[in-house]
C-alpha cells in the first residue's frame, strides 16, 4: 500500500465513522432529519413509529461505523467504500432538504449538498482502487494473449526440432 493510501482511506472513513456513532448514539437526533422520507413508506402503506426510525438509524450508523473502520485499515475496501457511497446518498438528502426552502437556506442546503457528494464522489474513487493492480478482466486478455504467444512459439519451436530431425 502506497503512503499515499495510508493516510488518504483513514481521512476518507472518519466522517462517516464520526456521524455513523453519533446515529448510533443519540439516534433520536436523526430521526428529525429522516423526517424528511416519512412520506415515502407511507405511500406504500406502512406505518413507521419513532421506534423503527430510531432501529434503522442505529442499523445505518452501525453500518457507517463498521465500512468507515474497515476502509480506514484498508480491509475489504472497496466492498466497504461502495457501501458507503450508496448509503451516504439518502443521507445527504435527508441532511439538505433544498427543496423545502427558499432564498438563503436553499443555497446553504445545496452548498452541504455538493460537499456530501464530494465525499461520495472520493468514497466511489476508494471503491474503484485496486491497490494498483489490473483490473480482472485486464488480466484475463493478458492470460489469453500470453497463452496464444506460448502456443505460437511452441509450435514454430516443434517445426524446427521436425526439420533438424529430417535427414539433409
Amino acid at each position: 500500500m502506497s503512503i499515499l493510501r495510508l493516510i488518504a482511506r483513514p481521512l476518507l472513513a472518519s466522517p462517516y465513522v464520526i456521524s455513523g456513532a453519533d446515529a448510533l448514539l443519540r439516534p433520536s437526533k436523526h430521526r428529525e432529519r429522516a423526517a424528511v422520507f416519512a412520506p415515502l413508506p407511507e405511500k406504500l402503506g406502512i406505518t413507521l413509529d419513532d421506534q423503527h426510525i430510531d432501529m434503522a438509524t442505529r442499523v445505518l450508523g452501525l453500518a457507517h461505523v463498521a465500512c468507515g473502520t474497515a476502509l480506514a485499515l484498508g480491509k475489504a475496501q472497496r466492498l466497504a467504500a461502495c457501501t458507503l457511497a450508496v448509503t451516504q446518498v439518502p443521507i445527504a438528502l435527508a441532511n439538505n432538504p433544498f427543496w423545502q426552502h427558499r432564498a438563503e437556506e436553499r443555497k446553504e442546503d445545496l452548498s452541504s449538498l455538493a460537499a456530501a457528494a464530494g465525499l461520495i464522489g472520493g468514497t466511489l474513487f476508494a471503491a474503484m482502487d485496486r491497490n494498483g493492480k489490473p483490473s480482472l478482466s485486464w488480466r484475463r486478455a493478458a492470460a489469453r494473449a500470453h497463452r496464444s504467444e506460448l502456443r505460437a512459439v511452441r509450435s514454430e519451436a516443434r517445426e524446427r526440432i521436425a526439420a533438424a530431425k529430417r535427414p539433409s
